[in-house]
């Protein structure tokens, strides 16, 4: 049985990728793309901690196999996409099954049902935030609590640490985990302080932590100011990308520090457009142009260029993960979970996370 279970995610990667790729019709695969993704709302697929297939059962039974933390940001990305989706054409079917998803996290209080503990969450919190058919006040018991659990994660320096046994740490994740929902909630309740967080996070690793192309590291070090990990980790880049670009959006525009954001966007484009292959796609490390691809970072990269009217480059970015779209509608070959600063999967798979950036390009 042990060896059953070993051998079967190693076939069901292989029967899955037979005829990859074969989509030609734009709209044929953008319904796929948005099946599958709500498909996987209320049932998600387990990202794996560990990138290895072999003595599964033991992973499982020590509980070692997924965490909370990890799903919380493949949910929220599915989450945005699908919202996105909804907002184009109002589906009833992507309502429901969004208005299902809210009910399994919140109850009828407007509590959490499973009170979160990392700043991970604050994604998800930021994601329901931004549904338009879900009433602020049946929910803002559950982003009070995000709120507090991200202040409580304030270190020395007065910025958001990543986990509490890192505290001298500060992650690139961070800014993409925090930030979208700091911004937003602290525009709508009246909070400056939490405005002002963000774009405090920002700013502390914009300057500590981003090459003069503004390409960023995974983290530095809050003393020493030194940065760890490497540059152009591509799915960092992201996490970089997600956390300024969704904190500009909800900015109103006489707002000082709009110009800011604005500029970063763009001095990280252009320094993108370098690195993007012929395919379309970008390597897991963005400077190896001829190592891996990586799918998750190509989605939000190309929902990036998208927004700021790059749409050579975004249109060239669907058309490589259209390329490894599997027959199903999930899209392929986005690197698993980081290990540690530093350690970086080398496992490429499935990924909510990639499907519902894709979605947000898309509509």
């Amino acid at each position: 049985m042990i060896l059953a279970i070993d051998f079967f995610p190693d076939f069901w990667i292989w029967q899955n990728r037979i005829k990859i790729g074969r989509y030609t019709n734009q709209k044929e695969w953008q319904k796929k793309i948005l099946e599958k993704s709500l498909s996987w709302l209320n049932n998600i697929p387990k990202t794996k901690i560990k990138d290895e297939n072999r003595l599964l059962v033991v992973d499982i039974l020590k509980n070692q196999y997924t965490n909370k933390t990890l799903q919380s940001w493949q949910e929220a990305s599915l989450l945005l996409g699908l919202n996105e989706a909804y907002q184009k054409n109002e589906n009833p079917k992507i309502k429901s099954q969004i208005l299902k998803f809210v009910d399994k996290k919140i109850d009828k209080n407007g509590n959490w049902i499973s009170v979160p503990q990392e700043v991970d969450v604050a994604l998800l919190a930021f994601a329901i935030s931004e549904i338009s058919f879900v009433e602020k006040n049946k929910v803002k018991s559950a982003l009070d609590t995000v709120f507090t659990l991200i202040k409580s994660k304030i270190g020395e320096d007065g910025t958001v640490m990543y986990r509490t046994s890192t505290k001298n740490f500060r992650y690139v994740d961070t800014v993409g985990f925090v930030c979208p929902f700091l911004t937003k909630y602290g525009l709508e309740f009246e909070q400056e302080e939490a405005v002002d967080l963000a774009i405090s996070q920002i700013k502390y690793f914009e300057k500590f932590g981003l090459l003069e192309n503004k390409i960023p590291c995974h983290a530095y070090e809050i003393h020493s100011k030194n940065p760890v990990g490497i540059f152009g980790w591509g799915r960092g880049v992201a996490w970089f990308i997600i956390g300024v670009l969704e904190t500009y959006k909800q900015l109103p525009d006489n707002h000082q520090e709009k110009k800011y954001l604005q500029n970063i966007l763009s001095d990280l484009a252009k320094t993108l457009k370098k690195y993007q292959k012929e395919n379309g796609s970008f390597s897991w490390n963005i400077f190896l142009t001829d190592d891996r691809s990586d799918s998750s970072a190509t989605a939000v990269f190309a929902w990036l260029f998208k927004e700021i009217n790059y749409n050579e480059e975004a249109i060239k970015a669907l058309d490589y993960l259209k390329s490894v779209t599997r027959r199903n509608g999930a899209i392929d070959f986005s690197q698993g979970d980081t290990k540690a600063i530093g350690v970086y999967s080398q496992n490429f798979d499935i990924l909510p996370f990639t499907q519902g950036f894709v979605l947000k390009t898309l509509y």
